[in-house]
């Protein structure tokens, strides 16, 4: 419930889920959705995002505790994510949309891609393994294993690994993620989409192995490419991978 001056029940304010990640300089003719991974906000792939077509309108998910959420306690349920998708992205006028989402990220873009319906045009997922395919993060359970994934996953920031009270913040938000995680990958084995399927990832991810990726094929009837990248969890940020990923995107805003 939202009180009159714009609070949640929770006292925190009203922040939306879905904020514009840039604005279009003119009439939107296709929109981008972004899942970023465990522990991160959207803002994070925005390297990815800022060189696409100027007609093409950019939400990024911003969940709980981080980025302009940075105040709230975090942790969400799936059934939230999609209440989300539902209110803040269907109720905005119909485009032709297109969902990119890295490891949580993944999990999050392929259930909102159902939800989407004929909205959604293609999927684009990255560093996630498909089905039952075991995860290295579900089996994180203590503060130790949080801290020891932020370290050997990379993407975090050395001044947050030696900052103890921000460390401690980002391993709450992380663990919270695992948690929405686990949840997302019950009865993945039974998600199918209709739509093209575009997977990437790293041949020397520590977190997620590559071989199973083939494996998202049997996740939709559309067609399914799968691009291996030399590089770790974060392969995508790469500068020398980061113009194929740019160009995967494009193609996928144009297909349908």
């Amino acid at each position: 419930m939202t009180g009159a001056d714009g609070s949640t029940a929770t006292g925190f304010p009203r922040v939306p889920w879905w904020p514009l990640l840039r604005e279009t300089a003119t009439a939107p003719r296709a929109r981008l959705l972004v899942f970023p991974h465990s522990g991160s906000g959207p803002n994070t792939l925005f390297p990815l995002v800022g060189p696409l077509p100027d007609h093409v309108e950019v939400l990024g998910l911003s969940l709980p505790g981080r980025e302009r959420r940075f105040g709230e306690p975090p942790g969400c349920r799936l059934d939230q994510v999609l209440d989300s998708v539902a209110d803040e992205v269907l109720g905005r006028d119909p485009l032709p949309t297109v969902v990119f989402g890295h490891s949580l990220g993944a999990l999050l873009a392929t259930r909102a891609a159902r939800l989407l319906g004929p909205h959604c045009r293609a999927a684009v997922v990255s560093g996630q393994v498909p089905g039952r395919t075991p995860r290295r993060a579900h089996g994180t359970t203590t503060e130790e294993d949080a801290v020891r994934l932020l370290r050997d996953g990379g993407g975090t920031p050395q001044w947050v690994l030696h900052d103890p009270e921000m460390l401690a913040h980002v391993t709450r938000v992380l663990r919270a993620d695992i948690e929405l995680s686990r949840e997302a990958a019950v009865g993945f084995e039974d998600v199918r989409l209709d739509v093209p399927l575009h997977v990437l990832g790293g041949t020397a991810d520590p977190l997620i192995p590559h071989e199973p990726l083939d494996g998202w094929a049997d996740h939709t009837t559309g067609a399914c490419q799968v691009l291996r990248f030399d590089g770790d969890h974060f392969f995508l940020l790469a500068d020398a991978h980061r113009p194929t990923v740019v160009d995967v995107l494009r193609r996928a805003l144009t297909e349908g």
